[in-house]
This record gives structure tokens, C-alpha cells and sequence, in this order.
């Protein structure tokens, strides 16, 4: 298990923090992979649903832990979902929907529920099961990304460290990272730097010579 350290510094908008992850790439780094395709993190706000929208076609509301929608006293919402016509389906945990604008009225969410975007398209990136994607696509993804949360992740080999593998740099943006995942934080955007699986020898020492103020180490790749 790789372990990430947040670079603690002022970073207000998501233009600012994809410039320092690239700056700790270019600083860092002996040799850089194409970023892996981002990750989406849930829609929790009705400006995040209103932003939403405009780039994805489907999604689906699900159940926090786990937790069946019976289980979780959330009838009546699915009693205002299925006054909106959408159908149960066979989940017990989840609702697939088509995202419309009429599905704005059930904001604020219970604090059980929250919706997941699928994987589709944001214009002019296509969000695919590709291992990759171009440093352009992230450009207008960030360009775009207003209250939504998306993370992203380069694999690289950093200077100094003895082994390369799962060391690199995560872009977390509208979100925070904890227990092995980004969760939303809107207004927040972070960078972590992650020191691998191997390096556990000298990762005290390699970074002090960072000299970058960074925090407590947290579980991640």
C-alpha cells in the first residue's frame, strides 16, 4: 500500500492545483506516465446536480455502506423518485436514473443518498475504461469542472526512490483525500505526492529534502 502526503499550500481554484501537480511532476520526477482517466466523486449538492447535468446523461442514487434502501427509513424517498417515474429496478442498494432537470426537486438529499454520474462523456474528454488519457483532456476538464469533484492520478518515477512502483502525484479537486479515496470537499483542491510500496527505507529522509511542508501520511493507491 502506497502512501500520500498532501503538499500544504494555498490552493484556491482548480486551475492553481493542476498547475502545482504538474510543477512537482516536472520538479520531481525522473519519468512521467499519461494521466490515468479521472475519477468522479459523488454529487451531494444541488449546484453539483445543476452542474451535472450539463455533461452527464445517466447515474444513480445510492445508499451510503451499503445499506439497503428499506433498511435506511428511505421510502419516502423512493416514494418522490417513483413519483417522477423512474422504476425501481432490482438493486436493493442502488436506482439508476436518467439525469433530467426534474430530478432537481429532490435536493437536499437525505444524508443517506447520494448520486454517482456514470461514466459516459464530458465534452471533450470521453470518461472510458481506457488506462489512459491525454494532458489536453485534463485541461478542459478542469476548465469545466466547477463544484464537481474529480480526481487524478500520474504514475512517475520521483528522483531519489529506489523503486517507481505506485509513486507519482494525485490531483484530488472539490474533494479530500482519506481512507484509500477522495471524498467531496467542494472549494477544496489538493495535491499529493505518493512515495510507493518500497521506499518505506528512506521515505523519511527523501522527504525532508523535498523541503515542501507536507502532512500526515495516508493510506492510498
Amino acid at each position: 500500500m502506497s502512501l500520500l502526503y498532501e503538499v500544504l499550500e494555498p490552493l484556491p481554484d482548480a486551475e492553481s492545483a493542476l498547475r502545482r501537480a504538474r510543477e512537482l511532476l516536472e520538479e520531481f520526477a525522473d519519468w512521467v506516465d499519461d494521466p490515468e482517466p479521472p475519477e468522479i466523486g459523488s454529487v451531494i449538492t444541488a449546484e453539483q446536480y445543476a452542474h451535472a447535468i450539463r455533461f452527464f446523461r445517466e447515474g444513480y442514487f445510492q445508499t451510503h455502506d451499503g445499506f439497503r434502501f428499506p433498511e435506511t427509513g428511505l421510502e419516502d424517498f423512493w416514494t418522490r423518485l417513483h413519483a417522477l417515474g423512474v422504476p425501481r429496478g432490482e438493486s436493493p442498494y442502488e436506482v439508476q436514473v436518467e439525469l433530467t432537470p426534474e430530478l432537481a426537486g429532490l435536493w437536499p438529499l437525505p444524508a443517506e443518498i447520494c448520486l454517482q454520474p456514470l461514466r459516459e462523456a464530458w465534452p471533450p474528454l470521453v470518461l472510458s475504461d481506457l488506462d489512459t488519457c491525454r494532458e489536453a483532456d485534463i485541461d478542459a476538464l478542469v476548465a469545466d469542472v466547477g463544484p464537481l469533484s474529480f480526481d487524478v492520478n500520474w504514475y512517475a518515477a520521483l528522483h531519489g526512490l529506489p523503486s517507481s512502483k505506485l509513486c507519482g502525484v494525485q490531483l484530488c479537486l472539490n474533494s479530500v483525500w482519506t481512507s484509500q479515496s477522495a471524498e467531496p470537499a467542494q472549494g477544496t483542491h489538493g495535491v499529493y505526492l505518493s512515495i510507493g510500496t518500497k521506499n518505506r527505507d528512506v521515505q523519511e529522509e527523501w522527504l525532508a529534502a523535498t523541503g515542501l511542508a507536507l502532512g500526515e501520511a495516508l493510506l492510498g493507491w
